[in-house]
């Protein structure tokens, strides 16, 4: 019987002293930042990500919640999309940032112009509207606040984009090429810089429509078809129509 509680005994102080060990061995000693080439953070600035992430030294590594992390550091830093957080045992963790791009400028209820990236993010807000984004109208009855993703009919602006970026266009290059983007009840409304108006009609599959009317734009349109009119899904396809 003796025996027997010297084995229990044993084995819960083995337990213990594993339990510390551990603790001890993945208790975080370290936190930094890294980001991408295309930004260049200071000191001051990790330091403040860092705080927001609330990732402390001492704590146990396994106890992070990244999607809390993530989102403390992006509703307080609207214009950083965090890529990662890294665990690099036995204790150190590391905080993955890059910067988002303004693609489109819209104007606010209240005279202010935001900014948003491509996952349609308000990434700034501006007293000025900056004319090198692509415009984008119709959308009075949203939220538009810093840090707010827009939520345009469950993500049909975001699939918008996507669609876009699959024919290259990214970032600044989607700025340059369509200037407004508007939306309609029945359509988006693409204007390119060239004159032409796109439109997409309002449906879950609008990135193939993306793809599919700048193939006909680039394809099958003259020059003509290239500089005025309207490109639009007919029965038998996208045809382009002159301004009525």
């Amino acid at each position: 019987m003796h025996k027997r509680l010297w084995v229990i005994l044993a084995v819960i102080a083995s337990a213990v002293v594993l339990a510390v060990v551990l603790g001890t061995l993945f208790s975080i000693g370290g936190v930094d930042v890294n980001s991408t080439n295309d930004i260049t953070l200071s000191a001051e600035q990790k330091t403040e990500i860092i705080a927001l992430s609330e990732i402390k030294r001492g704590k146990n590594i396994f106890s992070i919640d990244e999607s809390i992390a993530i989102d403390n550091i992006e509703l307080n830093q609207p214009s950083l999309k965090v890529i990662s957080i890294e665990r690099k045992f036995p204790n150190k963790v590391v905080i993955y940032v890059t910067g988002r791009t303004g693609v489109f400028c819209c104007k606010t209820a209240d005279g202010e112009y935001a900014i948003l990236d491509r996952e349609m993010k308000v990434i700034s807000m501006s007293d000025v509207k900056d004319n090198s984004l692509t415009e984008l109208v119709g959308l009075q009855d949203e939220t538009l606040t810093l840090g707010h993703e827009l939520g345009y009919r469950n993500g049909l602006l975001l699939k918008m984009v996507k669609g876009a970026e699959r024919c290259s266009f990214i970032n600044e290059r989607f700025s340059t090429f369509f200037v407004k983007a508007e939306v309609k009840e029945d359509t988006i409304d693409l204007t390119t810089n060239s004159g032409v108006i796109m439109q997409l009609p309002v449906s879950s599959n609008i990135d193939e429509s993306v793809i599919g009317c700048y193939n006909y734009y680039l394809n099958k349109t003259s020059a003509l078809g290239k500089s005025s009119g309207y490109i639009r899904l007919k029965d038998n396809g996208w045809k382009w129509e002159p301004v009525e």
